[in-house]
């Protein structure tokens, strides 16, 4: 390891008692031994933790992230320093999370959307699809991006953070259970090893649209590569989830997760 790992904590600490301990500390670490450059990152995530928020935040962390580059490290969402490619359960679970959120405010903002149809009815997928956008980035901060390539084409909403896709959507008018099926195809054909986590978001222009939302249902049930059907959160949600896999060998072929949320938009 190098030197620049031991630079930085001398930086971010404030105040002189703080930075004399961790001046010292740094100072009393053999960076050749593992064990001790392993004590060392955890002492300094703590440190981490605590200046969280602080002013000047996001340009420390920028620079203390930098730092760590260059010795091969990185900081996780929670924090945590580790090596670049490291396969960290802790990130698949921020992930996870992040998805859910998604899935939250989509199904959020499909409920005042609907509550006011005057603002949305005659408004274009691609208008309708840039309303989900400002409400996905009044959380997400700019991470939501609209007709973004990815895979085999430009997907309509992408959640990317980091270096991560954690939620791949596809925006549909209704028009039949073909369209349906072309969408998930278009769905599946964004995903790729680093972003299996989708959601299809389908509308319709009728003010009873339950026989059509049985349809899409239907159709995706019907496609050959669908695995599993959940409608655990169909009462409450107004939400169906379904597994399919993508082309190629069954054993290998990457599994998506397709969250079906219908928009009713009359």
């Amino acid at each position: 390891m190098r030197a620049s790992l031991p630079w930085w904590p001398h930086r971010l600490a404030s105040g002189g008692a703080r930075k004399q301990v961790f001046s010292s500390f740094a100072e009393g670490v053999d960076w050749t031994d593992e064990g001790q450059v392993q004590r060392a990152l955890r002492a300094f995530e703590g440190m981490l933790d605590e200046c969280t928020g602080s002013y000047g935040w996001d340009g420390t962390l920028a620079k203390v992230t930098a730092a760590l580059a260059r010795d091969g490290y990185q900081v996780s969402p929670t924090l945590q320093i580790l090596p670049v490619g490291e396969w960290r359960p802790e990130v698949a679970r921020h992930d996870a999370k992040a998805y859910g959120d998604s899935l939250r405010l989509l199904r959020g903002a499909r409920n005042a959307m609907e509550r006011s149809s005057l603002l949305t009815t005659g408004m274009s997928e691609e208008r309708l699809r840039d309303v989900l956008l400002v409400a996905l980035n009044a959380y997400f901060e700019g991470q939501s991006t609209g007709e973004t390539l990815n895979g085999k084409g430009k997907t309509d909403i992408l959640i990317r953070i980091g270096d991560r896709n954690v939620s791949i959507s596809e925006c549909k008018f209704y028009d039949g259970p073909k369209s349906v099926t072309k969408a998930l195809e278009q769905l599946l054909g964004y995903t790729d090893n680093g972003g299996r986590r989708t959601s299809l978001l389908i509308f319709y222009r009728e003010k009873e649209p339950d026989a059509r939302i049985a349809d899409t249902i239907a159709a995706i049930r019907a496609h050959p590569h669908c695995e599993s059907f959940d409608s655990s959160r169909a009462d409450e949600d107004r939400q169906w989830g379904f597994v399919v896999r993508g082309s190629g060998d069954p054993g290998r072929a990457p599994r998506a997760e397709v969250a079906f949320i219908p928009f009713v938009i009359a």
